[in-house]
């Protein structure tokens, strides 16, 4: 027998269950957290602590650290200073602002040999997300004078790097994998859209070699903005995808230009698939009223399940981060932009990612999903 479909009581979104909607649950949670007093926070962050402490793990308050850290961008030293008392190494936010002490003992551990991969893997990726130079030159060291451990890694130690918005090139040069601002892309009017910087999904003439589908500028950005400063683009870019073909494969490439041009890297490999999307999908995808928000947020502010759709900061990586090398140059690409697919595409899943190298003027566009 089918679900009768009903609405939710907050946004009117079609839903299939009495209540609200998880968007509209996520919306009040986050509204919550930012109505927070700072004496509550610290109490939270007392909290979180304290089960580390007497529980020697993360599990109820787990929740209560993601929102406090991407919502509010709590500094983390006091969690960190129990996490590493308790050996618990696990999500590595926990280490973004670990003390001195800290950070010097587990560079101690990974230089080694002896060191588990469960192990090692974490204590890299707790390093990377506290990130500096200290850390960003014992990784160079550990790159080039591996240790044993190394040899069960199924990357360098570059990937690891990028989880904490950053990574260096063959020659040993740092990069920034993240930009440091976040703005988020929030619900707006279609006449507010098309004073937007930032729009999600327009049409283009062409069509998709390997289905049939349109192909669309998934997401269009006008550096012009004031807001968008950060970023360094003196002109209008436009992320071109097939939307059908990149969510089952590995993604689509770009070349820009800052006039608004744009034209696919054709991949002669990818293998002719059926159109799901068809003319309805690409009508749902383009008819969204999306915009860029007002003021900035937090870098991890769209770092998370039902995190939405934002550009710049960190995003939710739903597998692994992800961050692409050039297909000119080699280099690692930066992390631009995030956009929630089911917020844009109904009934759809997972996250679309797009990536940059503004030396070669290229753009990558990548889906992940459960």
């Amino acid at each position: 027998m089918p679900r009768e479909a009903k609405k939710c009581k907050q946004c009117g979104r079609t839903i299939y269950f009495d209540g609200i909607c998880i968007t509209c649950r996520t919306e009040n949670e986050r509204n919550r957290i930012l109505a927070m007093s700072e004496e509550e926070v610290q109490t939270a962050i007392g909290q979180i602590c304290d089960e580390i402490e007497k529980t020697g793990e993360l599990k109820n308050e787990r929740e209560m650290f993601t929102k406090l850290l991407n919502y509010r961008d709590i500094n983390t030293s006091q969690i960190a200073a129990a996490a590493f008392r308790q050996h618990i190494f696990y999500p590595s936010e926990l280490y973004k602002d670990a003390p001195d002490d800290v950070i010097k003992t587990m560079m101690e551990m990974v230089k080694q040999d002896d060191v588990d991969r469960r192990s090692i893997n974490n204590l890299l990726l707790c390093l990377a997300v506290h990130g500096g130079e200290e850390i960003f030159q014992l990784f160079l060291e550990l790159e080039r004078h591996p240790r044993k451990w190394r040899e069960n890694l199924y990357v360098g130690l570059s990937y690891y790097a990028a989880d904490g918005g950053w990574s260096f090139d063959q020659d040993g040069h740092f990069l920034k994998t993240n930009f440091d601002k976040c703005y988020p892309i929030v619900k707006g009017t279609p006449e507010e859209r098309k004073r937007s910087p930032v729009k999600i999904g327009a049409k283009t003439r062409e069509h998709c070699s390997k289905c049939g589908c349109q192909i669309v500028n998934l997401m269009e950005i006008d550096g012009s903005d004031p807001r968008l400063d950060f970023l360094g683009i003196d002109g209008v870019i436009k992320a071109k995808c097939c939307p059908n073909c990149f969510a089952f494969s590995e993604g689509d490439y770009c070349r820009y230009t800052i006039d608004g041009e744009s034209e696919l890297i054709a991949d002669e490999n990818r293998p002719a698939m059926e159109d799901y999307l068809k003319e309805e999908g690409i009508e749902e995808l383009v008819s969204n009223s999306y915009i860029l928000g007002d003021a900035p947020v937090p870098p991890r502010y769209a770092a998370d399940w039902e995190g939405g759709s934002s550009i710049g900061g960190y995003a939710f990586w739903i597998q692994d981060c992800e961050i692409r090398r050039c297909p000119d140059c080699g280099k690692p690409m930066k992390y631009l932009a995030q956009i929630q697919w089911d917020t844009v595409l109904d009934g759809m899943e997972g996250n679309a990612y797009i990536e940059i190298c503004k030396d070669c003027k290229v753009m990558a566009v990548l889906h992940q999903q459960t």
